[in-house]
C-alpha cells in the first residue's frame, strides 16, 4: 500500500463519478478514517474512489493511501467498471451501458476457446460464466444483466435518448428492440405515444409490410391510450357480472349507489352506442357491445 499526494492524482477517468454529495462520506472519514484506499494506476489515474477522492479533498487532506494496479488498459476499464456497478445512484440507462461494456471486455480478455471450463460435467459457455460473475457483484439476476446488456446493445441511439428522457418505458422499449437500429429511428416519434400492447401490434406489421405501411396502419389518435383503458375497465365490468351472476347475485340485489352508477353507464350506452360503435371499430378495440345494451 502507497500513500500519494491529493494534487498528484489525476481525476480523468471517464467513469469517475465527480459532483456528487459526500456530505455522509466525509462525516465517515471523519469518524473512522479512510478505510478503503483509492484504487490508481501507476501513472496516478484514479480507477476507483472518486467519491472518497472529492470528500478528501473537501476536508482538506493532501494525501491518502492509494492501492496501485499495474494492469492492461482493458483491466483497469474494468475496474472502474466493477466500482460503478456497485453504486446506488446509477441511472438504468447507465448501468446497461457499463455492463454491456463489461461484457465486450471479458470477452476480448477471454477468447472463447480459452474459457470454456466443466463443472460437475457440465460445460460453463464465457456469456453464462460473465452473467453468474456479475449476478453475484451486482446482485442482479443473470437473467436480468442479459436482458439489460441486450437492450443497450440493440436500442437505436434516439430510444436510448428517449428512455433518458422518460419518454419511453421500459416495457416500450422492450417492444422498440425488436426492430433494427435503421426502424426504431424512422418509427419512434409514432411509437413513443402508444402503450405497448399498440407497440407490439407495430411491431408484427413492420416486420411483414414495413416500418412506412406499419405507421399507415397503426392509430395515431391522441385518445387511444383512453380508449384503451376504457375497454379494459368495460371488460373487467363485464367479467364481475358474469361472476356475480353464476352466485346468483342480480342487480337489484348490489348497493343502491352502485346500481346508479351502472344504470348512468347503461343510459350512457344507449344513447351513444352508434358513436361508440364507430369509434371501437376505428381503433381496432373488441368491446362487447353487449355490455351496454
Amino acid at each position: 500500500m502507497d500513500v500519494r499526494k491529493l494534487n498528484d492524482l489525476k481525476a480523468t477517468n471517464p467513469y469517475l463519478r465527480l459532483g456528487t454529495d459526500v456530505s455522509e462520506l466525509e462525516k465517515s472519514i471523519q469518524t473512522v478514517g479512510l478505510i478503503a484506499p483509492l484504487v490508481i494506476s501507476p501513472d496516478n489515474v484514479i480507477l476507483a474512489g472518486a467519491r472518497r477522492y472529492q470528500a478528501l479533498l473537501n476536508l482538506g487532506f493532501t494525501e491518502a493511501r492509494v492501492l496501485v494496479v499495474d494492469l492492461g488498459e482493458l483491466e483497469m476499464e474494468l475496474v472502474s467498471i466493477d466500482e460503478n456497478l456497485v453504486r446506488k445512484d446509477l441511472t438504468k440507462i447507465e448501468i446497461e451501458g457499463h455492463l454491456r461494456r463489461a461484457k465486450e471486455i471479458y470477452q476480448a480478455l477471454n477468447p472463447i476457446d480459452e474459457v470454456k471450463v466443466e463443472i460437475d460435467n457440465k460445460t460453463i459457455l464465457p456469456n453464462e460464466k460473465f452473467l453468474n460473475m456479475v449476478s453475484l457483484k451486482t446482485g442482479l439476476s443473470p437473467k436480468q444483466i442479459h436482458e439489460a446488456i441486450n437492450r443497450d446493445e440493440m436500442a437505436a441511439n434516439n430510444v436510448k435518448e428517449a428512455r433518458k428522457n422518460g419518454d419511453l418505458s421500459l416495457s416500450q422499449t422492450n417492444e422498440i428492440i425488436k426492430l433494427n437500429k435503421d426502424e426504431q429511428q424512422r418509427s419512434l416519434t409514432h411509437l413513443k405515444k402508444m402503450p405497448v400492447r399498440e407497440i407490439k401490434n407495430f411491431v408484427k406489421i413492420a416486420k411483414v409490410k414495413g416500418v412506412e405501411t406499419a405507421i399507415q396502419e397503426t392509430n395515431q389518435d391522441p385518445n387511444t391510450r383512453e380508449f384503451l383503458e376504457i375497454e379494459m375497465s368495460l371488460k373487467k365490468l363485464l367479467n364481475k357480472f358474469k361472476q356475480l351472476e353464476l352466485e346468483g347475485i342480480e342487480l337489484v340485489d348490489l348497493p343502491e349507489q352502485t346500481q346508479k352508477l351502472f344504470k348512468s353507464v347503461m343510459k350512457f350506452g344507449k344513447e351513444d352506442l352508434k358513436d361508440f360503435e364507430g369509434v371501437k371499430q376505428k381503433h381496432s378495440t373488441s368491446v362487447d357491445s353487449s355490455l351496454l345494451m
